[in-house]
């Protein structure tokens, strides 16, 4: 398997990018499709064949179902037969395999095919916008398998819409340095968080949850807080190098995670901001399909409970993954129906609502209490979840610490990441933030970055977090 943190893919990927701006712009989607299909390979193997089958149903789904000859009821009845068929390999290699066998759910979510959580949900998107007729069916086999392959997105997105990639893929850019300077910033950046900041942050956080009964309520408490960090520094890390592999093609992704998510005040805006194009998918093409035409109060918060819930599953056959997702509902339910209550709350100690103080204040209620609930996901297993908070409440709690060496450190570098994050606003990201700079000031930027990764990241680490979803 050729990973995104080994030298090996940086060394190819600039290889690729070569000889694609040396390949004529007909022969683009030839040559990004081969390597998507062998990238794809050397994570799968054999797997791949899952992927090819359902894009060819996706192809030709796709085809009838943007052929007006065909009635309106013939064409939903077909979408929801082509979901059907398209969730089945998912379900049987994520869900099916893990209920009939002694594997944890983790482990065997390594043993499914790679990515299919993220091409089955293209397909379903693509073909459920044709039936929609937000989009045109795709008429080339071969540039539908690219936008479902393409290698830069495949592990673990972003999850990319038909109508926001392929023109793209189809109408490819000449060379432009300003790509490759933007696209060699979003690979850096990524590799700092990735090497330095959720590589560390594991090495302080995994022996806590390996035996959190052996730790103490503090420590443990700070540990699921800390693995909310990590879980950010490995997932926007791989979403960054994405994007700069993409953006070295020419290719701009969407935006996967806000900057300033850490200075979110709300449970509601930090779900909205983290993993922006899968919770999206979800309201879009989970909630809004449930909720077609119901105007019933209850029943739309029963599916907006549904749709939480779903999107919990999707992690993994669970308990704790459901819990999680129903935790995650009822929070933001409750912040939602008690918004005038802590208005009147914060006004009552003098703070004005909307000024610096209440919103700091908010930002740190939001961490200490919404942040908590990631115990449940880092768990994966119930058994395991339950370890975990009765270690947290003290019930079942050792001596030892979390504060070892090199605690300090890492938190002072993610503060830098954070304090950059910030500096950004929303409006940016790493790369036009750092080439709107002055030459000095971009290299310099540039150059510490580099140091930061080769003096403090570590050669060797876990897979991204959420390639195993």
């Amino acid at each position: 398997m050729v990973k995104f943190t080994d030298f090996t893919y940086l060394l190819l990927l600039f290889l690729i990018v070569a000889a694609y701006y040396n390949t004529s712009h007909p022969r683009k989607w030839i040559f990004l499709l081969i390597l998507s299909v062998l990238f794809n390979m050397s994570w799968s193997g054999y797997y791949v064949l899952v992927w090819f089958g359902l894009t060819a149903i996706c192809f030709f789904g796709g085809k009838y179902l943007g052929n007006p000859a065909h009635s309106k009821k013939k064409r939903k009845t077909l979408l929801t037969f082509l979901i059907v068929i398209c969730l089945l390999p998912l379900l049987f290699f994520k869900y099916l395999i893990p209920i009939n066998n002694s594997f944890s759910p983790v482990v065997l979510n390594w043993l499914a095919p790679i990515g299919i959580s993220y091409y089955t949900f293209l397909i379903i998107g693509y073909l459920t916008d044709v039936q929609r007729k937000y989009i045109k069916p795709e008429p080339h086999f071969g540039y539908l398998a690219l936008y479902l392959g393409f290698f830069p997105t495949m592990l673990a997105g972003p999850l990319e819409r038909a109508r926001q990639l392929i023109p793209q893929l189809k109408n490819p850019v000449n060379y432009d340095p300003e790509n490759i300077k933007a696209g060699i910033f979003f690979i850096v950046w990524g590799l700092f968080k990735k090497m330095v900041l959720a590589a560390r942050f594991a090495d302080h956080v995994n022996p806590v949850f390996d035996q959190p009964e052996k730790y103490t309520a503090v420590s443990v408490t700070l540990a699921v807080l800390l693995f909310s960090i990590q879980l950010y520094c490995d997932f926007s890390g791989y979403c960054d190098i994405a994007t700069g592999s993409a953006r070295l093609l020419g290719i701009r992704l969407s935006k996967n995670f806000a900057n300033r998510y850490y200075f979110t005040p709300s449970r509601t805006e930090s779900w909205n901001s983290w993993n922006i194009t899968v919770t999206s998918w979800f309201r879009d093409y989970v909630f809004f399909n449930i909720s077609k035409g119901v105007t019933n109060k209850t029943r739309l918060e029963f599916n907006r409970l549904l749709t939480f819930v779903v999107t919990g599953l999707w992690h993994g056959p669970s308990w704790s993954f459901v819990i999680w997702g129903f935790l995650q509902w009822a929070y933001i339910n409750f912040e939602i129906r008690t918004k005038r209550f802590w208005e009147r709350f914060y006004s009552g100690f003098g703070l004005r609502i909307g000024s610096n103080a209440h919103t700091v204040l908010r930002i740190i209620v939001r961490l200490l209490t919404g942040t908590l609930i990631m115990g449940w996901f880092r768990a994966a297993e119930l058994e395991s979840g339950l370890r975990l908070y009765s270690a947290m409440f003290g019930f079942q709690s050792g001596a030892l610490s979390i504060f070892t060496s090199g605690f300090g450190l890492t938190l002072v570098l993610f503060l830098i990441l954070d304090f950059i994050n910030y500096q950004m606003g929303e409006n940016e990201d790493i790369a036009s933030f750092l080439l709107k700079r002055n030459a000095v000031q971009r290299n310099l930027s540039f150059l510490v970055l580099v140091q930061l990764v080769l003096i403090f990241g570590q050669i060797t680490v876990a897979n991204f977090y959420y390639i195993q979803f």
